[in-house]
């Protein structure tokens, strides 16, 4: 009873919000979500634009005949490579499904004509995400086509880059002649041992969804880049905008691709530094605007329809969401990289780094049923007092598995366009070292599925025997992984 009469009250306020509209239709209000419902009730101006969530009720099918003819199309127009993927996990028959369809483009061009701008699309939720003012909001709430409309959520990283280091500075940590100051991040995890055996990677596709890459870094002048794009702008060009001496955006992408991809021989060498890689900025930074999920989703559709093998995420989303909504099917990050899974891709996210603040728990898309959530640990093994522990709401461990998350050995920038290497911490800069391990079992067993790459980390862990919410299944041994026969049925 108390919650229909605070939803009464929020009616009410929300009515009050739209003045000069003439009624208020409480069929139309029910298709706004209840976050939806009390950020437009707080508005201190009926012109402020919110970021928000469109879905729609269908995709426009008219008959099975056109359905199945549209699927047949989408089928042909697979790239090779995603075609491949898909076909470990799924049979020809089902190669695709409804949610590969795309938008009917009736709708979405409705909606272009009715708010002050599009922001991302996605097939998979069959949603777009917009920028909207109060009464834009309740007159798209009015189309029929509509199902629902919710907030874009979002999150603040709070990883930590350590002071920064130029290539003179002195260190006190190992040196060695090949891997540099990363040597410790990669011999904790038993990778240089596959590099001896030839596992670097190579011919496996992996995604980076992060800020923006500094893509003219020596430590990445070897690296085959297919595809990227910044999400956040518009554009193929994922590096930051130099003329703006306030743009640090490709920072932390930049980090995270040289732990998982570069090669500098003697300063650092990342794990999996012959794979191939599509860059994806979706997240911006140069005005401390909180990440937002709308890009991450649109960014691991397009690198899944390109073919990607492997997708390694440092972000994460809690804002808006409760505690309860970490069940691995909610939050629309989450739905996006379960779908990904589905697919054939194996999807490796940082689990966060909450554990001394008020949220304390995992952070999407981390919670995502065989997503592969990855903690942090420090040069001894503990784990690192910020990484987040598990549980999911609904009872499952997290995280999966840990790697090096203190003081990990990174490429960064300053705005000068100048090399240089810095420490930093964070479960951002453990994640793309389980990333990378995953590429290179993947180059090992090219018929492996997500769900065999994610058993053979957790079964060869650290603390496989005795798994629990702060280190999951332990810390990463590549090279017991890499050397397990698994006899896992593939997901059909």
């Amino acid at each position: 009873m108390k919650s229909h009469r605070l939803f009464a009250i929020l009616s009410l306020i929300f009515f009050i919000v739209f003045q000069g509209q003439s009624q208020v239709n409480e069929d139309n209000l029910s298709k706004l979500s209840p976050r939806l419902i009390r950020k437009l009730s707080s508005l201190s101006s009926s012109s402020q634009a919110l970021k928000v969530w469109i879905y729609f009720e269908n995709k426009g099918e008219s008959a099975e005949v056109s359905l199945k003819k549209c699927l047949a199309q989408v089928q042909q127009s697979l790239p090779d490579r995603c075609r491949w993927r898909r076909l470990k996990v799924r049979e020809e028959s089902r190669l695709v499904d409804y949610e590969d369809l795309p938008l009917y483009f009736p709708y979405a061009e409705n909606i272009i004509t009715r708010v002050n701008r599009v922001r991302a699309v996605s097939r998979w939720l069959n949603a777009l995400s917009a920028e909207a003012g109060p009464q834009q909001i309740y007159a798209i709430s009015e189309l029929s086509f509509v199902k629902a409309i919710d907030l874009v959520k979002s999150f603040k990283r709070n990883d930590e880059f350590i002071r920064e280091k130029t290539r003179e500075e002195t260190d006190t940590s190992y040196k060695h002649p090949i891997y540099g100051r990363a040597y410790d991040q990669l011999n904790q995890i038993k990778v240089p041992s596959l590099h001896l055996q030839g596992l670097t990677g190579k011919g496996v596709l992996v995604c980076m969804l992060d800020t923006g890459f500094r893509k003219s870094h020596h430590v990445f002048r070897f690296n085959n880049v297919l595809a990227e794009w910044d999400f956040v702008h518009g554009d193929n060009d994922v590096e930051q905008n130099r003329s703006d001496p306030k743009d640090y955006s490709d920072s932390h992408g930049t980090g995270t691709w040289s732990i998982l991809g570069g090669f500098s021989m003697g300063e650092l060498v990342g794990v999996a530094f012959e794979a191939d890689f599509i860059l994806a900025k979706t997240e911006m930074t140069e005005l401390e605007e909180p990440i937002e999920e709308d890009y991450w989703v649109a960014g691991i559709e397009w690198a899944e329809s390109l073919g990607a093998e492997v997708v390694s995420s440092s972000l994460g989303y809690t804002d808006w969401y409760k505690f309860k909504d970490m069940d691995g099917k909610t939050a629309v990050t989450t739905r996006a990289a379960n779908r990904a899974v589905n697919l054939g891709v194996v999807v490796v996210n940082a689990v966060g780094n909450e554990r001394e603040n008020s949220w304390a728990h995992i952070i999407a898309p981390s919670d995502g049923f065989e997503v592969i959530a990855v903690g942090a640990v420090d040069a001894s093994g503990k784990v690192a007092s910020f990484s987040s522990p598990g549980p999911t709401y609904d009872g499952r461990i997290k995280p999966e598995v840990c790697a090096l998350g203190v003081r990990n050995w990174v490429a960064a920038n300053r705005n000068d366009g100048s090399d240089i290497y810095r420490t930093g911490s964070g479960t951002s800069f453990a994640t793309p070292l389980v990333g990378g391990v995953t590429a290179l079992l993947l180059q090992a067993h090219r018929d492996w599925t997500p769900r065999q790459v994610r058993a053979a980390l957790m079964n060869t862990a650290s603390n496989a025997s005795s798994p629990n919410n702060d280190y999951g299944w332990g810390i990463v041994n590549a090279e017991a992984a890499a050397n397990q026969s698994l006899g896992l049925a593939r997901a059909k």
